[in-house]
């Protein structure tokens, strides 16, 4: 059976243990332990500007080494993501300075007891039929009100830091910046006309497109031109400002396998599969755990399957004060993908839509993230 490498549980050369740093940095007392090729970095710098690309993991940056000469050329370092490394799950680690297990944001689809369903969290969505979720009647974010967490712009204002974080519309607001130079723009402004000290500025690509057509397409080559044309004048724009290229996780190109076409799996199960097709949550039968234990395995030989108690007692969602609602978000056994597979239960969700590109499994592509530095 396939075991989880010993870097996974990694805990400092990590998102968490980078945002410890720029926490401690800003005279706030981490959560966890820093990094110390990241303090070092961090040392001496009153301003500090971090770009995150979604989805430019350091496997991803080196599938196109010309058209990211500028970014590849200063590298500094490399971390791991969080498990899952999914945006939901990494982008939200990295922001709070706390693993998933503390923050409760776990990944892309998540069972919620009370709703009775996994739910896509971002998009607030019924993850099996899509619809709508408004469960408090007025509009809120239901993550923000069920699992509140907070962020590192209002962690380091408490402490009299100038601090922002900004992301690519919609999700940061119509008034948010929509292309990789307006990205660039408005860093500047932030810096130079709102006496900005850190800034967080959050782009969704090339991750966007690398689902839709996979890691290597033309489309993520001009991708990363734009990102490191935008990145190289903001550097030489801002020279007061140390600054760090970064991304939440990696991509890989998948294939798929639907549960449905393996009977003699989903009659062991008790409810719909959920958090991530590449890191599946399963609520298995009290009569059929056994069963599932030994046949999913020899089915999926490509993935590192855990039970619920191997998943608490390994820390395999991080370490540290464990949010209320996160026993209740998993099922009897976690699935992990060391491989290409991704899965679907098309006897849950009949809509088969599939991506090229993806990620949330445990292979290095995946995990590994580049970090560059510039104006050291």
């Amino acid at each position: 059976m396939k075991k989880l490498d010993e870097n996974f549980f990694e805990r400092r050369k990590t998102l968490v243990g980078f945002s410890s740093s720029l926490l401690a940095h800003f005279n706030v007392t981490p959560f966890h332990e820093t990094d110390p090729e990241v303090d070092a970095l961090l040392k001496g710098h009153k301003k500090v500007c971090v770009f995150l690309f979604d989805g430019a993991g350091k496997y991803n940056l080196n599938l196109f080494p010309k058209a990211n000469r500028y970014l590849l050329s200063h590298s500094a370092c490399e971390i791991n993501s969080t498990n899952p490394p999914t945006t939901a799950a990494a982008t939200n680690a990295f922001l709070t300075g706390k693993w998933p297990m503390e923050t409760g944001w776990i990944g892309w689809s998540v069972y919620i007891p009370e709703l009775g369903f996994p739910l896509n969290i971002f998009p607030d969505t019924n993850s099996l039929n899509g619809r709508k979720v408004d469960y408090f009647h007025d509009g809120s974010h239901f993550m923000d009100r069920y699992c509140p967490i907070k962020k590192l712009d209002a962690l380091l204002r408490e402490k009299g830091v100038k601090a922002k974080l900004q992301h690519v519309a919609p999700l940061g607001g119509k008034d948010s910046f929509k292309t990789f130079k307006e990205q660039g723009e408005f860093a500047t402004r932030f810096f130079q006309e709102e006496g900005g000290e850190f800034l967080y500025s959050y782009h969704d690509c090339p991750d966007h497109h690398m689902h839709q057509y996979g890691v290597g397409h033309r489309k993520i080559k001009n991708d990363y031109k734009q990102i490191n044309k935008m990145v190289e004048k903001f550097v030489k724009d801002n020279p007061d400002v140390l600054v760090i290229t970064m991304a939440d996780h990696g991509l890989i190109d998948v294939e798929y396998k639907d549960l449905a076409d393996y009977p003699e799996i989903t009659d062991c199960l008790r409810g719909p599969m959920s958090i991530e097709g590449r890191n599946a949550n399963f609520m298995v039968k009290e009569e059929r755990k056994e069963d599932f234990a030994k046949l999913f395995p020899s089915r999926f030989p490509d993935f590192v399957l855990l039970t619920k108690e191997e998943v608490l007692s390994q820390g395999v969602f991080g370490v540290g004060e464990e949010n209320e609602h996160f026993q209740g978000f998993l099922g009897d056994f976690l699935a992990i993908a060391v491989g290409k597979t991704i899965l679907q239960n098309s006897l849950d969700n009949p809509d088969k839509f599939r991506l090229k590109g993806h990620h949330a499994g445990q292979t290095l592509e995946e995990r590994i993230i580049n970090l560059s530095v510039f104006n050291r």
